[in-house]
């Protein structure tokens, strides 16, 4: 009798149960899409750590960084291979990552104590999550500065700079990251 009950009550509020599952569907689908616009930087940061690092041990026996641009990078597999595509390097951001010296990341030159890792053409969003982004502390120990190019505009953010210092805080990058553009960080 009482499996009877049960089942004439799931017939007769088989509508609302529909719904409430479409709603929890629903929510499960937005909740998740959120998650993954964040995890998006998250993961470029992590990226972007990988890379300084893999570029540090690869020349930790040498007296400088002389050669070192994105070719080598790409040719002698130093960056993750998840990012080297096309014989290129891009990032989780779909966007091309250089390495070298300045904006265009030129080769680096014989006596080249650091080196730069350029974010090209961001977007204005993606710009500012990760120029402000929260990286760890060893990460930070190997940064000189960062700069954010857009056309002729460029701010440069440094430890000794009491206008614009590192870490980069989320209002600076705002205000750097107005219009998008390249981030480079400088390592030495």
């Amino acid at each position: 009798m009482e499996i009877r009950a049960q089942l004439l009550w799931l017939k007769t509020h088989r509508n609302m149960l529909s719904l409430v599952l479409l709603f929890l569907l629903i929510a499960l689908g937005v909740f998740t899409v959120v998650q993954t616009k964040d995890n998006i930087t998250h993961l470029a940061a992590q990226e972007l750590e990988v890379l300084s690092q893999n570029i540090r041990k690869y020349y930790q026996n040498r007296p400088d960084y002389w050669g070192l641009h994105s070719k080598v990078v790409v040719d002698k597999e130093i960056a993750p291979l998840s990012m080297i595509q096309n014989n290129e390097l891009i990032g989780r951001l779909k966007n091309k990552i250089l390495v070298g010296n300045g904006v265009e990341a030129d080769v680096l030159m014989p006596g080249a104590r650091g080196f730069d890792i350029v974010y090209k053409d961001l977007s204005k969003k993606h710009c500012i999550s990760l120029a402000s982004f929260d990286f760890s502390k060893q990460f930070w120990f190997g940064v000189a500065s960062v700069n954010i190019v857009h056309g002729n505009n460029s701010t440069n953010f440094s430890w000794d700079d009491e206008q614009n210092k590192l870490p980069i805080a989320k209002s600076a990058a705002k205000k750097a990251c107005s219009k998008g553009g390249s981030v480079i960080w400088h390592f030495e």
